[in-house]
């Protein structure tokens, strides 16, 4: 799933408190009975965490600061976010937005990719989006 962040990080949270995975991403002791399949929305780490099969991308840091500054930091692969190297974020600027995604395309797409490719049978994506700027 690819997100927008603010409204991503809320899905995430409500998906965690669903499948009983905690904000460092263990199970909580109630989760662990059961047929749920925590697998459609994350993997299983070597150890007992369950990461998100996410990619956080902005071109705003900000937000993202904020999710890797808030009690869900632990939870996501590190490799599986993108910060813009410009670090200004397109204004709400559309034209800047495009112009900015034209060039960084290539690096999203093998971080889309990778992910995929650890699935064991992708169907979808959940994508949470904000056009015209603002979450």
């Amino acid at each position: 799933p690819l997100f927008r962040s603010q409204i991503g990080m809320e899905f995430w949270k409500q998906i965690c408190a669903e499948h009983g995975i905690r904000k460092d991403g263990v199970l909580e002791d109630f989760a662990t009975e059961g047929t749920d399949r925590k697998d459609v929305f994350f993997y299983q780490a070597d150890d007992e965490h369950y990461i998100p099969r996410a990619v956080l991308l902005d071109l705003e840091p900000r937000v993202i600061h904020m999710i890797l500054n808030s009690d869900y930091a632990k939870l996501y692969n590190q490799e599986n976010i993108y910060l813009s190297k410009h670090g200004g974020g397109a204004g709400n600027i559309w034209a800047s937005g495009y112009s900015q995604g034209e060039k960084i395309f290539d690096e999203i797409f093998d971080i889309i990719d990778r992910e995929a490719d650890g699935s064991d049978s992708l169907e979808g994506f959940m994508m949470c989006h904000s056009i015209a700027g603002g979450t």
